[in-house]
C-alpha cells in the first residue's frame, strides 16, 4: 500500500443550488412592493418620479422641504442652505423632530394604536435637491423615536 500524499478531486454540482437560489430570488422580488398614495404637498416641494400603483396608508408624514421640515403639517424645524438650522444633540439627532415624533408615538400608544402593523412607519416626503447629509440626519432621528420603516414619497409618472 502506498501512503499517497495526492490531492483528492471532489465535484460540485451547482445546478441544484443554483435552483435554489433563483426561487429564493423570485419570493423576494415578489415580496418586495413600492407602495404609493395621494398626499397634499407643500408649496415649492418637488419629489422625484417613480411609475409605482400600489396603495398606501400612511402612518406619519415628515416633509423636508428647502425650508424647513414637518411632521404631520407641524413645522418642527427649519432648513437653510440645504443643512438643518439649530444644533443638534449629542447622538446627532434634530431635537424638536425627535420631541414630535416620540410624543405622536406615546399618543399612539396610549389611544392603543402603538401594537399596528406599520405602527413604526414613516412616510417622507424630501425635495429632490435636499441634501443626503439632511435626509440622513432625518432618518436617523426618526429611527431614535421608534419609527424604523420609512417610505419615500415621490410623484408618479
Amino acid at each position: 500500500m502506498s501512503g499517497g500524499g495526492g490531492t483528492a478531486s471532489v465535484a460540485l454540482n451547482l445546478t441544484a443550488l443554483m435552483d435554489i437560489l433563483s426561487n429564493l430570488l423570485f419570493f423576494l422580488l415578489a415580496a418586495y412592493t413600492a407602495q404609493s398614495v395621494e398626499v397634499d404637498g407643500k408649496a415649492g416641494l418637488k419629489l422625484p418620479a417613480s411609475s409605482s400603483q400600489l396603495a398606501l396608508t400612511p402612518q406619519v408624514t415628515i416633509t423636508v422641504t428647502k425650508t424647513a421640515i414637518d411632521v404631520s403639517g407641524v413645522p418642527v424645524a427649519n432648513v437653510a442652505e440645504g443643512a438643518i438650522v439649530g444644533d443638534l444633540d449629542a447622538n446627532g439627532r434634530i431635537g424638536p423632530l425627535f420631541e414630535r415624533l416620540k410624543n405622536v408615538r406615546v399618543s399612539r400608544e396610549a389611544a392603543g394604536r402603538g401594537d399596528l402593523g406599520e405602527s413604526d412607519l414613516v412616510l417622507l416626503l424630501a425635495d429632490k435637491e435636499t441634501d443626503a447629509r439632511t435626509i440622513s440626519t432625518v432618518l436617523r432621528t426618526a429611527g431614535y423615536a421608534g419609527f424604523y420603516n420609512v417610505r419615500f414619497g415621490v410623484v408618479s409618472r
